[in-house]
């Protein structure tokens, strides 16, 4: 059963590490500032599980959460994502009541 769902036109700073608004942290669990949380996410057209890591900014100007890690770059490089692809992520909760995470990506330049 689909819970929640989310699209985001990504930008630049996105293809290096994902800026998490907070729609999207509504569906995750709660950031912890001393350590990164594991979010296993399985993607959809690939059928390839991925491990990011939800990270809480402690310095800066801007404080957003982000998907910051190797396995978040791995996406990007097997995906080729670039800016201006749509990402769209949401749960669906099993038959064994055990969260799901799903992320696909829309290209729109390969469409005209």
């Amino acid at each position: 059963m689909e819970l929640d769902r989310f699209e985001k036109v990504l930008k630049a700073t996105d293809v290096e590490r994902l800026v998490v608004t907070s729609a999207m942290l509504a569906m995750l669990p709660r950031v912890d500032p001393d350590r990164d949380i594991p979010i296993r996410v399985f993607d959809n057209q690939r059928r390839r599980v991925y491990e990011f890591r939800l990270s809480g900014r402690q310095w800066g100007k801007y404080r957003k959460p982000v998907f910051q890690s190797r396995e978040w770059r791995v996406f990007v490089k097997d995906r080729g994502v670039v800016a201006g692809d749509v990402l769209f992520f949401w749960v669906e909760e099993d038959p064994f009541h055990r969260t799901q995470y799903r992320i696909a990506l829309y290209k729109p330049g390969l469409f005209p």
